[in-house]
């Protein structure tokens, strides 16, 4: 899919640039001009992502400074979206000792950033259009209510065995059907530091795991995990 681009022209009728005045525009247009294209696309996906406010959000009445929280705000987005892509690949590649500590450690970055964009959103005070009823939504309860949303089919789903006695990660695993009669028992053939394999045998259920938050060990989980 070919990425957007935007001309001068374009860019100055977008609705957070429309009412600036020349010289304001002028200095956004060059700050986000240059040579590289890395760059260049990632000013693209800011410029989406503030396009996204716009057909949600009433931004017709911020102010030049404030724009600039609005393209920082973006920006954290676009952080966290990264953020969540990396940490997906790590669990694809398998959750090991040293992943598990990278994921927690992507998790305490994500909650800075939430806690960055909380703090951009209550200095912008832009509310969601009304489309139905009277109720507004802030971006920040907005981004609230789909991270609860996600988290909760999240947790619903993941389940995590880990081996009582080492505490390797055994099986990441999605089950359709949680019940007493599937029953999974695992090996664990982690290498210690003797030379020989943990050879621990985990016999559980999915219904166990699904009445334990999915998860036989929730005491080693990263919070970002649970």
């Amino acid at each position: 899919m070919k990425k957007r681009t935007f001309s001068k022209q374009s860019m100055k009728n977008l609705a957070q640039y429309k009412d600036l005045s020349d010289e304001e525009f002028e200095k956004v247009w060059d700050t986000q001009q240059t040579d590289s294209e890395p760059v260049r696309e990632f000013e693209n996906r800011i410029e989406l992502k503030i396009s996204e406010f716009e057909n949600d959000y009433d931004i017709s009445d911020l102010k030049f400074n404030d724009l600039q929280v609005l393209r920082s705000l973006a920006q954290a987005l676009i952080t966290i979206e990264d953020l969540e892509i990396f940490n997906y690949k790590l669990r694809m590649e398998g959750i090991s000792d040293q992943n598990l500590n990278l994921m927690d450690k992507i998790g305490r970055q994500v909650s800075q950033t939430r806690s960055d964009i909380s703090k951009m959103q209550d200095d912008l005070k832009i509310t969601r259009k009304i489309r139905k009823g009277d109720k507004e939504l802030t971006v920040l309860s907005e981004i609230e209510r789909l991270k609860t949303k996600a988290k909760e089919f999240y947790e619903s789903k993941m389940n995590y065995v880990f081996c009582h006695k080492c505490n390797m990660l055994l099986s990441t695993a999605w089950f359709l059907y949680p019940n007493a009669k599937n029953r999974m028992t695992l090996t664990c053939n982690r290498k210690l530091d003797s030379g020989g394999l943990c050879n621990t045998i985990i016999k559980i259920t999915t219904k166990e795991l699904l009445g334990k938050r999915g998860t036989n060990k929730s005491e080693i989980m990263p919070e970002s995990l649970i």
